[in-house]
């Protein structure tokens, strides 16, 4: 989508075609977005489907003549379908399905945005419903969040649980309760001079200390809406410190693993153990979720020729998430009356003048977690007065 690169509309066909040729015939029965289909054997997850009704959005966004099938209406649609479906517990004629469309997911990273768009197109009718989906979910988090009910999952304290309820909390207009989660947040985000230990602790895949692209990046960028709702410098240091763990995925001049990636490539999971004792071969080692075929169990399902080295499964909301932040915002706060920056530096502080440099790839704004302002430019130098 960025007018910067080269082959930007061919990318966005590719995906445009994988999306309404593969996704669609493979996620539900017949192409009726209303029905999921079973590709776990006897079940679906009703998660995957806020994935995909991110995916159906993110080309809605497209200008109409970068796509091929379909219009930019006509995703939006389809998006705001399936994502009533993610959310909304009367759409399932199973109890699997009706508890996991309660349960907040990673969807609150572009829930905004998707209403706003819903609203813009005069979509009322899913405006309607999946807002108040919305409300009764965040409404319920919130009644809960004394006893950190939103903590829990399969995994007990999980960041899969915590990270979205922070960030749906703050969002929905909750922040004492928000900060309840996002004091997990700055526990679970690591301090290190090891950038790479930056990650919340993922225990469950290969049961070793790990980052992983997905939920790292989601609970980073739970601890950066959090701490920007709440302008908390702290939240928002921490996610900073996982975000660029996060990226470090993406790195082709990355040295110290085994497995090098060419300009391009990535891999979904880092083992950050060195030695791994439960895995040897994984030992300091970036890799995709594939490889965990050979384990058995879910990933036998769903990578039946075993690993592939195609790392990439798994990936991309942490991308968005990145973008949708600091790759637009870089931010200052006071501290024993100097102003420092996050994502950024503080070039000069005279008086009651700062210039900040914006790390940001795409900057938009600068916000001070001090005095709660929020200033709009795409400079990337700020002269900002105090």
């Amino acid at each position: 989508m960025d007018s910067q690169v080269a082959n930007r509309k061919q990318c966005i066909q590719q995906v445009e075609t994988s999306a309404v040729k593969y996704v669609i015939p493979k996620w539900f029965v017949d192409g009726d977005l209303k029905k999921p289909a079973k590709v776990y054997g006897d079940f679906y997850r009703v998660m995957d489907l806020e994935y995909i009704a991110h995916l159906f959005f993110l080309l809605s966004q497209c200008d109409a003549s970068d796509l091929k099938l379909n219009t930019p209406q006509t995703y939006l649609k389809w998006a705001a379908q399936i994502f009533d479906v993610r959310v909304n517990p009367d759409l399932h004629d199973n109890e699997r399905g009706k508890a996991e469309a309660q349960m907040m997911g990673q969807y609150f990273l572009y829930f905004n945005d998707l209403l706003t768009a819903l609203k813009a197109n005069h979509l009322d009718q899913e405006y309607k419903e999946i807002s108040a989906s919305w409300k009764a979910a965040t409404n319920r988090m919130a009644t809960d969040a004394p006893t950190l009910a939103g903590a829990m999952t399969e995994h007990f304290f999980d960041n899969a649980g915590f990270g979205p309820a922070a960030g749906a909390l703050a969002l929905a207009g909750h922040p004492k309760e928000a900060a309840i989660y996002g004091e997990l947040l700055k526990a679970n985000i690591g301090f290190s001079n090891d950038f790479r230990s930056q990650s919340p602790d993922r225990w469950w895949e290969a049961l070793s200390y790990m980052i992983h692209s997905l939920w790292e990046g989601v609970t980073a960028a739970s601890a950066l809406i959090t701490g920007r709702e709440l302008f908390d410098p702290e939240l928002v240091e921490a996610a900073y410190r996982g975000t660029v763990a996060v990226l470090y995925m993406y790195d082709s001049n990355a040295t110290a693993t085994d497995r090098k990636l060419t300009p391009g490539e990535a891999a979904s999971t880092y083992s950050i153990a060195g030695p791994n004792l439960n895995r040897p071969d994984l030992s300091r080692n970036r890799f995709g979720q594939s490889i965990f075929a050979s384990d058995g169990g879910i990933f036998t399902r769903l990578f039946p020729d075993g690993y592939t080295g195609e790392d990439d499964w798994d990936m991309g909301e942490e991308l968005v998430a990145y973008l949708n932040g600091f790759g637009q915002e870089v931010y200052v706060y006071q501290d024993n009356g100097r102003f420092k920056a996050i994502n950024g530096r503080i070039i000069k502080q005279e008086n009651n003048t700062v210039i900040v440099e914006s790390n940001a790839p795409y900057p938009q704004r600068l916000i001070d977690l001090t005095n709660h302002k929020v200033i709009e430019t795409n400079q990337r130098e700020i002269k900002y007065q105090l």
